[in-house]
């Protein structure tokens, strides 16, 4: 009976240590993906959304469909690319996408995707961090005072990222292939930029409290309903 006892309690300590070592080796893992910030980068963005944009189409034959082509990975709308063309209606249309899947002509103007690699000259090459975090926690091109971040960019959600995690695509960006590629400023007209930069402090407004779980300020809150029409004079006896 004590030998019996003895075998058991032999297994069940093997399986406490195989446990041990199993946590042991996950809860490494985790640790080593945390503090590695370009690993971290490259899992938000194999997700986030931005080989969608700035990631140029190609259409390939044997699948029959278009596919991101990342020998140009995330390098913006490509030199000579054709752009949308068709006549955009603002009543039945949001927008028009090129055949690259880089350049969207909207109901105020066409908009290109920028070259997010780390090419010195046209990417990101020459960005500081600080650069980086500030297009989101300002709403503004290359985090300066100047023009808006335009649509279909969603900067809005993605200022919602922790500055850790912002921090982390910035590093995996810069590890990335640098692609050469000028990308055209986009062709909106300066009184439409000028209303967006006009209207950015009621919108960051909004996002910080919808971000804090705040009641929307004032002058984001909807317009008051208009005023009921005066009661009728009443009839003439």
């Amino acid at each position: 009976m004590r030998r019996r006892l003895s075998t058991l309690t032999i297994i069940a300590a093997g399986f406490s240590l195989a446990a041990t070592a199993t946590t042991t080796a996950k809860t490494k893992e985790k640790k080593e993906s945390k503090e590695d910030p370009v690993a971290r980068g490259r899992y938000l963005v194999s997700f986030g959304g931005c080989n969608d944009c700035h990631t140029p189409w190609v259409f390939n034959k044997e699948l029959g469909m278009p596919v991101p082509d990342h020998a140009r990975f995330l390098s913006g709308h490509p030199v000579g690319a054709p752009e949308p063309t068709a006549k955009l209606d603002p009543k039945t249309d949001l927008g028009v996408i090129g055949a690259t899947f880089t350049a969207f002509k909207l109901p105020f103007g066409t908009v290109y995707a920028p070259n997010l690699t780390p090419d010195q000259e046209t990417g990101i090459g020459n960005w500081s961090e600080q650069m980086f975090l500030d297009v989101f926690h300002k709403g503004t091109h290359l985090g300066a005072d100047g023009r808006p971040v335009l649509p279909p960019m969603p900067w809005q959600e993605i200022r919602n990222m922790t500055d850790d995690d912002l921090k982390a695509v910035f590093a995996f960006l810069k590890t990335i292939p640098a692609v050469h590629n000028p990308v055209a400023d986009p062709k909106v007209p300066k009184p439409v930029l000028d209303g967006m930069l006009k209207v950015l402090p009621t919108e960051l407004a909004m996002l910080d409290a919808m971000k804090a779980g705040k009641p929307l300020p004032a002058s984001a809150a909807a317009p008051p309903a208009p005023a009921s029409a005066a009661p009728a004079a009443p009839a003439k006896k």
